[in-house]
């Protein structure tokens, strides 16, 4: 018997709770988990989504499992986001099934008709306890995601910009006069990078939205060095993130060059600007972790030009609700 409670992410103590059984669940070295802080921004409901976290407690009222849904509010709205996590000396007796449960009950009180989670898994391995729990639930493979690491100190490549083309880097606050283009790089990713069968959608980006992200990571204390390209005619052609978290971490998160300016070394070009412009972050820190779809041979020479080595895969599964 798993009794599910709904929790106040607002709450210290049923937080707390929460990210105590999330931390004892995170097990995997390639997977390190959110901080806290971050955790309780990424789930407080907000404009672009509503998001609901729940632990599950046993028979006696221990802690025992706990997951949580994201439901867009702008985009994808046939989709909810779920995730689900069960420290191990609690798995096998059923509490993650009745967090699940209960998370699918909610997305489907929220009119949503797909779950979508995403199971990771070491790169030796044919899978984990993640991914065997998605499959025995009706969840299948959409997508086979690949994760790849640089190890810190590292060198990059020289940096080489193609005529005409300039690189130009920010932290914090992107330049009014770039907001609305940077928002359009931000919003066509999903349609640029290589999919599957689920149906996802662009997500809604806009001036607004690059403000309320960049107040949230500030609000959470991580750093964004941005690098964007800005082609002969003026406009932004593509674009980089490193994002830095208050531990010794380092994420390489979006990198995306438009169709038409592709074929000139920029994806490269920006993520070598980036570390260089980054440098002083950098320093102190154990690696920089990035991932794409599997299939994305371009990216992939990018980051192995750089000296990423693949620890991971990442499956993006779906199921209906």
């Amino acid at each position: 018997m798993t009794d599910i409670h709904v929790v106040d992410v607002g709450d210290p103590d049923a937080f707390g709770t929460f990210h105590d059984v999330y931390l004892r669940s995170s097990t995997r070295p390639f997977d390190a988990p959110w901080l806290a802080v971050e955790k309780r921004v990424n789930l407080t409901d907000d404009a672009y989504g509503t998001k609901v976290a729940v632990v599950g407690r046993d028979g006696a009222g221990v802690p025992v499992a706990a997951g949580w849904a994201v439901m867009p509010l702008k985009d994808n709205t046939q989709f909810a986001f779920v995730e689900v996590f069960v420290p191990p000396e609690h798995r096998r007796r059923g509490h993650g099934t009745a967090v699940l449960e209960h998370l699918l009950a909610t997305a489907r009180a929220h009119d949503r008709t797909t779950a979508f989670s995403m199971p990771a898994w070491g790169v030796d391995a044919e899978g984990d306890a993640g991914r065997w729990f998605a499959e025995a639930r009706g969840f299948r493979l959409d997508v086979l995601d690949a994760v790849r690491e640089l190890a810190l100190p590292a060198t990059p490549p020289p940096l080489v910009v193609a005529d005409g083309y300039t690189l130009e880097t920010w932290r914090g606050r992107c330049p009014d006069r770039w907001v609305d283009e940077y928002a359009e790089l931000r919003r066509i990713l999903t349609s640029e990078a290589p999919s599957g069968e689920a149906g996802l959608e662009d997500e809604h980006w806009d001036a607004e939205r690059v403000r309320t992200d960049e107040a949230d990571l500030e609000r959470v204390g991580r750093v964004m060095q941005v690098v964007v390209a800005r082609a002969p005619d003026g406009h932004l052609a593509g674009h980089t993130q490193l994002a830095f978290p208050q531990e010794d971490e380092v994420y390489q998160w979006d990198t995306l060059v438009r169709p038409g300016h592709r074929g000139h070394g920029l994806g490269l070009a920006l993520k070598v600007r980036a570390m260089q412009a980054s440098a002083d972050l950098l320093a102190g820190r154990r690696r920089v972790t990035t991932e794409n779809a599997a299939s994305n041979a371009p990216m992939i020479a990018v980051n192995e030009r750089l000296g990423f080595r693949q620890t991971a895969w990442t499956g993006e599964y779906v199921r209906a609700i």
